[in-house]
């Protein structure tokens, strides 16, 4: 009896502490970013193809797959409307989808799903089944009349006044994805109405407060940054709901979600390496973290677009193909740079990228034939900071991180690192190097190993127990690079908070910091920012760094 009455008691408790610490992700926090000293590009000049290889590919897998019918109060699957997408994109299966859309009806509501909530999370669906009606609601032989008006009568619910960022029934907002979602969905349904014979005041999003809000969250989006960063799975749902509103709106909110869109998109530009993106994150709290290096949604979108612009790249998607159906049937496109800085890194550079306050930066040191990569810190559960190993990208041909070199924090606790130890061609963390199997040294000496990247350019990895170091070296031979750093860095006890690069640099760090401060304490006897809530949101330098 006793098990009961707690079940009974402490079961709401424990479920709304729960969505305090999974919701609440849309807020605006602190002060607004800084944009600092590297502008996000937004020019576009080059040549993207209306087709390619991949589009094709990920619109027939989705043409070939299987619908089942909704019932009520239960989650519907998402692959249902990308399965309606593909065979409609496809002009496959007409009469069978319309037959099968003519028999739905919506099963929930929008908003998290919680106790005073069960139905919630239906703007998972009237997102993606908002496409069917912008697309295809003048194809009268592709969505029948009947089925557009159920469509709009019976699926897609979410409409009128009523802008909200709170979670149903409760009083803090809801995370960030859901309220674009369901947002965008409202937008979008009272837009079409309002301009297809129905301007009743309900749907007029000038005058009914909906333009009002979402301009005024996209608005907050911008100032204060995404609050799901690289968010694992949402980010996917924010970024369909983001480029519905890029394809199907105009004037300020169309303006806001371009800026949201091509500021994500330069993030991961400078991020990633050859599609590889192993970077912290902000939401759902895991045992542990995946190990893929192309796993995420953000890879997904980008690996369309570059389809866009060079179909012959060898591009497999393994995972996200639901979340592929939006960049390949919507025209939004990257800026230039995004592209060049995606596929190919013109030069060295360095940049801190800030995500404001009770957050974790990320921070990155590259050229084209490697990234090194920060793993982040989690600032306590409310945080919601998923935080990562360092890691070193090369060209190769890893898809693990054991595949990668990389360096965990001390202990099993991925919670209790803090791994911000990234500088120029640089990274120390309080614990050890991770070395593939398949990678040997070719000189070693006084604990030091030295890996040959290509021509001149080497990594050098020293570990013990509680120090890793791993350096970037450039210098005509191995034997060069390694006689450099070890002239340069004589007393092995002074590794521990002190390294003299060979490029000239004298680095000095904390690997003991506290998960709010930046390891890295000084440059050149310079103290430098080490309150990374505050950092800008790009600061760094991308025209060659010092080498």
């Amino acid at each position: 009896m006793r098990k009961q009455l707690n079940s009974i008691i402490l079961g709401p408790i424990c479920l709304v502490a729960s969505l305090l610490l999974t919701s609440c992700a849309g807020r605006k926090i602190g002060d607004p970013i800084p944009k600092g000293n590297i502008a996000i590009p937004t020019t576009r000049s080059i040549h993207f193809n209306s087709q390619s290889t991949l589009q094709k590919n990920i619109i027939a897998f989705w043409a070939k797959g299987k619908v089942a019918d909704w019932k009520d109060g239960e989650k519907i699957d998402l692959k249902n409307p990308r399965t309606v997408l593909g065979c409609l994109l496809a002009g496959e299966r007409i009469p069978e989808i319309n037959a099968y859309l003519m028999k739905q009806n919506a099963t929930g509501k929008n908003g998290s799903r919680w106790l005073l909530n069960p139905k919630g999370g239906y703007d998972f669906n009237a997102m993606a089944f908002t496409p069917v009606l912008y697309l295809f609601g003048n194809q009268p032989t592709v969505l029948y009349p009947a089925t557009r008006q159920h469509l709009l009568d019976h699926i897609l619910t979410i409409e009128g006044a009523g802008f909200t960022k709170k979670v149903p029934n409760l009083w803090f907002e809801d995370s960030e994805n859901h309220i674009l979602m369901a947002e965008s969905a409202r937008y979008l349904k009272n837009q079409w109405l309002f301009e297809n014979g129905f301007p009743l005041p309900k749907y007029d999003n000038k005058n009914n407060g909906v333009e009002k809000g979402l301009t005024a969250f996209l608005k907050e989006i911008i100032d204060y940054g995404v609050y799901e960063f690289n968010a694992d799975p949402y980010l996917g749902y924010t970024y369909a709901s983001l480029l519905n509103l890029n394809e199907f709106t105009k004037g300020p909110i169309k303006e806001y979600v371009t800026q949201i869109l091509d500021m994500i998109n330069w993030q991961y530009a400078l991020s990633s390496y050859q599609f590889k993106h192993f970077p912290p994150y902000r939401r759902r709290f895991k045992d542990a973290f995946s190990e893929e290096l192309y796993c995420d949604y953000h890879s997904v979108m980008l690996m369309m677009w570059a389809s866009f612009y060079n179909d012959s790249l060898k591009i497999d998607i393994t995972r996200g193909k639901h979340q592929a159906l939006w960049p390949s049937m919507l025209s939004y496109r990257p800026s230039d740079k995004v592209m060049e800085w995606t596929l190919n890194k013109p030069n060295a550079y360095f940049v801190k990228m800030g995500h404001g306050y009770n957050s974790c930066p990320e921070i990155v040191s590259g050229d084209k034939s490697y990234l090194l990569t920060a793993g982040g810190a989690n600032q306590g559960r409310p945080s919601l900071i998923m935080p990562k190993p360092i890691v070193l990208f090369l060209n190769d041909s890893a898809r693990e991180l054991s595949q990668t070199f990389h360096m965990y924090g001390p202990g099993k606790d991925f919670m209790k690192w803090n791994n911000t130890g990234v500088y120029e061609d640089f990274a120390c963390t309080k614990g050890s190097v991770r070395i593939p199997d398949n990678k040997k040294p070719i000189l070693t000496a006084n604990d030091w190993q030295l890996f040959s990247i290509t021509d001149s350019i080497f990594l050098a990895t020293y570990s013990e127990k509680e120090l890793g170091l791993m350096v970037i070296v450039r210098a005509a031979s191995a034997k060069n690079a390694l006689d450099n750093i070890l002239k340069n860095n004589a007393d092995k006890k002074l590794l521990h908070t002190l390294f003299k690069h060979p490029n000239g640099n004298l680095i000095a760090y904390d690997l003991g910091a506290s998960k709010y401060r930046w390891v890295i304490t000084k440059i050149n006897n310079t103290a430098v920012d080490r309150s990374f809530g505050k950092w800008p949101l790009f600061e760094g330098n991308i025209d060659a760094v010092k080498k």
